[in-house]
């Protein structure tokens, strides 16, 4: 009896160790083609849950928008139903540029979309992550699969203990 509650707890833990849930970790990397202009624009931000977003930058390659680069420190995330949001707008040279975040807190997913225009054109993008191999559920239901899977067929071949 004590023999198969060890065996249980350390197929509990394992199967809890390895189901770990994908997640959008500190810094989170985006890029993508321009919609209505011809170039493509790329980003990074931090976020914490505690302290917010920070380290927010965006570049814009082609030639459309003069290789413009814009950045915003961040700031304090506004939180709501398990969503953190935050929002900022600059104006580099001609360009005036708009980016929102929002962060799922639950998945870490997150969705990036925006805006740059000058007098002459204008694009958007937006880049939604998602995260590796869909919800936590299908994580632990595949691994707790594997476990009891490789319970069951390695009791197929044990050995039988000699009775004393």
């Amino acid at each position: 009896m004590k023999r198969s509650f060890r065996l249980a707890a350390i197929c509990a833990a394992f199967v809890l160790s390895v189901a770990m849930c994908a997640s959008a970790g500190s810094t989170d990397n985006f890029s993508g083609t321009l919609v209505g202009a011809s170039g493509t624009e790329s980003g990074s931000f931090t976020f914490n849950s505690a302290t917010g977003f920070s380290n927010i930058s965006l570049s814009f390659a082609g030639s459309t928008f003069g290789n413009v680069n814009a950045s915003n420190g961040g700031g304090k995330a506004s939180c709501s139903n398990g969503l953190c949001g935050y929002y900022w707008q600059t104006t580099v040279g001609s360009d005036t540029i708009w980016d929102a975040i929002v962060v799922n807190l639950a998945t870490g997913q997150f969705e990036d979309f925006g805006g740059i225009y000058n007098s002459q054109n204008q694009g958007g993008w937006n880049y939604i992550s998602s995260p590796e191999g869909g919800s936590v559920l299908a994580y632990l239901f595949l691994s707790a699969f594997a476990v009891f899977g490789a319970i069951f067929v390695s009791g197929k071949y044990r050995r039988p203990t000699p009775a004393a």
